[in-house]
């Protein structure tokens, strides 16, 4: 049996992750001294509040070696194998973390997959191993397809600053817009593991509808995909581009998730994002 393994920076709501027998590793959220883990025993509502009553901006930490290790070591105790879903290496240390317990246990079949993405662009792909695991399909194929995914994975958002971005560190290529931003809002997307710009556009409704038609041109009108919307505390919006990214495509598996405390983190409260994949891919 193929046991899957994501960490919770992938948006899959912990009941979901339950329904598809994926094993989440949380992340975990420092509030100053105060230590929590995402989804465990903290979730969005506690964190957004949090954040405003707190002068401090929170930081975000990965799971440790031996945390990841203990994972491995009960879901392969009785020979199962584990395929595990992460963050990519750019944004954040994890991976490192999950090669390191590999090696702790090198008798035992542990696969570690750089998604190169985030949010429900990682939790699309440990979506699709899952459901492959369920259908007995084999390692090498599951990760033949995450591979193919991967390559045509599109994931687009827009956020209501960069401050987030910035002093989290995570900005990648968006640096270049630092100080350019006078009453835009950055469309911005993941490239090659980490946060590039797209374009700069005056106000979000007319970003997102960029954003709808940039993904059109990219992965085609109409075509059967599987498709994420991820948003931060922000359910509302989340849910009409669910409608509009429907419109435009044909949406064979379609996720709508907070992207959740880790992510929140780093691209702060009010974002929108839309991931696509190719359903043949």
């Amino acid at each position: 049996m193929i046991r899957i393994v994501a960490d919770s920076a992938s948006s899959i709501a912990p009941d979901l992750a339950q329904q598809l027998g994926i094993h989440l590793v949380p992340m975990k959220v420092l509030f100053g001294e105060e230590t929590y883990l995402d989804g465990v025993n903290m979730d969005s509502t506690e964190f957004y509040e949090r954040l405003k009553s707190n002068r401090v901006l929170p930081t975000t930490s990965q799971p440790s070696a031996g945390e990841l290790q203990q994972v491995f070591d009960q879901l392969t105790a009785g020979g199962d194998e584990v395929l595990c879903v992460l963050i990519s290496h750019l944004m954040s240390g994890t991976l490192s973390s999950a090669e390191a317990a590999r090696d702790m246990l090198p008798t035992r079949s542990i696969h570690i997959f750089n998604s190169l993405s985030v949010s429900v662009g990682e939790g699309l792909l440990a979506m699709a191993a899952a459901k492959m695991a369920q259908e007995g399909q084999t390692m090498e194929a599951i990760l033949a397809r995450l591979e193919r995914m991967r390559s045509q994975m599109r994931l687009f958002f827009v956020v209501d600053t960069l401050e987030f971005l910035q002093r989290g560190g995570r900005i990648g290529g968006a640096a270049a817009l630092i100080g350019s931003l006078l009453k835009v809002k950055p469309l911005l997307c993941i490239e090659n593991g980490r946060i590039e710009p797209m374009e700069k556009v005056r106000t979000k409704p007319k970003a997102v509808e960029r954003m709808l038609a940039v993904m059109e041109e990219k992965v085609g009108a109409g075509r059967p995909v599987w498709a994420a919307v991820t948003h931060t505390n922000n359910p509302i919006e989340a849910a009409q581009l669910s409608q509009a990214l429907q419109a435009r495509f044909d949406c064979r598996h379609m996720l709508v998730g907070d992207a959740g405390p880790t992510v929140g983190v780093h691209a702060g409260p009010g974002v929108l994002g839309i991931a696509t994949c190719p359903i043949e891919a």
